[in-house]
């Protein structure tokens, strides 16, 4: 008589329910490291909006000098730093290199205006900061 060799019903059953709990753990384990990964990059996300949202300017005073083709702008920042992104004349872009402000300061910054400049005129300043989402304007006259 010949002996039949196979796999009993309850190695079989044990089996399916160990690569049952492999697969489960292993996808639970992936979308748990997504989560946290996830959940990192909002926190961080979280910081540098409020770092943006406590960020304050205020254009002091503008004038134009039209010997020199500059403008000067005197800059009061509030309890933080502010960096500037860039620097509007009249809706043209005249200067957009980052430039740090310290907080709680006066600062004093002479940008050469794009296009030319008169006696008498007046120039509309736009400063876009935080990040490009705040902006400040103000205008000046030309000596």
């Amino acid at each position: 008589m010949k002996k039949k060799l196979g796999v009993s019903e309850i190695v079989a059953a044990m089996m399916l329910l160990l690569i049952t709990v492999a697969i489960g753990t292993a996808l639970y384990l992936y979308l748990y490291s997504r989560a946290i990964a996830y959940q990192q990059s909002v926190t961080q996300e979280l910081i540098a909006e409020e770092v943006r949202s406590e960020q304050q300017l205020t254009i002091l005073l503008v004038y134009g000098n039209s010997t020199t083709n500059t403008i000067v702008l005197y800059l009061a920042t509030g309890n933080m730093p502010v960096e500037l992104d860039g620097i509007y004349v009249n809706n043209t872009l005249a200067y957009n290199s980052p430039t740090n402000l310290s907080a709680s300061s006066i600062s004093k910054v002479t940008v050469n205006s794009p296009i030319p400049l008169a006696p008498g005129e007046i120039v509309y300043v736009k400063i876009v900061y935080a990040g490009g989402y705040s902006y400040v304007e103000a205008s000046g006259e030309v000596v």
